[in-house]
């Protein structure tokens, strides 16, 4: 959960903005953090639930921005 946090924190950073798309998709995603596509997508939809971001595809809004 961290790495995930802190790569999309930095993705925000990056383009300027909380709301962002990634380059990737979930696999392509899954690889670069280096875990199971289905643990990430796991991931994902419980920092949904706790608020601290919302996505659909690709699109990314975060809540809370990571210190990295």
């Amino acid at each position: 959960r961290k790495n995930l946090m802190f790569y999309l924190s930095d993705e925000a950073m990056r383009q300027h903005s909380t709301s962002f798309s990634l380059p990737f998709n979930r696999q392509e995603l899954a690889d670069y953090l280096s875990v199971d596509r289905s643990a990430l997508s796991s991931e994902l939809s419980k920092m949904q639930k706790e608020g601290l971001l919302s996505y659909h595809k690709e699109a990314f809004t975060l809540h809370k921005i990571w210190d990295t």
